[in-house]
């Protein structure tokens, strides 16, 4: 791609992320519920939301911007991976992994048919 194409095609710089909900956790807490947050990551930069209490179905309904590292363009070898991982807070000792999803948005972002807001 010439440099002329490239300075008339757009690029994403940040990517804008909601964490609405999680349903059917698995109880890690005594009471058989978890106290629940979700970390959000994008290379070195992470978010944490608050924590839900006890449920096995929590709401956030929060946002966090991260600004790209690099250039999110097809052909680009460099991939942004965004991981959402589910904890469970303790009180006491470590707290405990509930599970985690790991977006490819070099993938997204490439998928023609996609909406951009999905």
């Amino acid at each position: 791609m010439m440099l002329s194409e490239q300075a008339q095609k757009w690029f994403p710089t940040h990517v804008q992320v909601t964490v609405l909900q999680a349903k059917d956790l698995k109880p890690k807490g005594k009471s058989g519920t978890n106290d629940t947050y979700t970390i959000i990551q994008l290379g070195k930069e992470k978010y944490s939301t608050s924590v839900a209490e006890k449920t096995l179905e929590p709401v956030w309904k929060e946002e966090a911007s991260f600004e790209l590292p690099g250039l999110l363009m097809q052909g680009n070898p460099e991939k942004y991976i965004l991981f959402l991982i589910v904890m469970h807070r303790s009180l006491v000792g470590l707290d405990k992994f509930l599970g985690q999803v790991a977006i490819n948005l070099n993938d997204i972002f490439e998928d023609k048919q996609r909406r951009k807001t999905e």
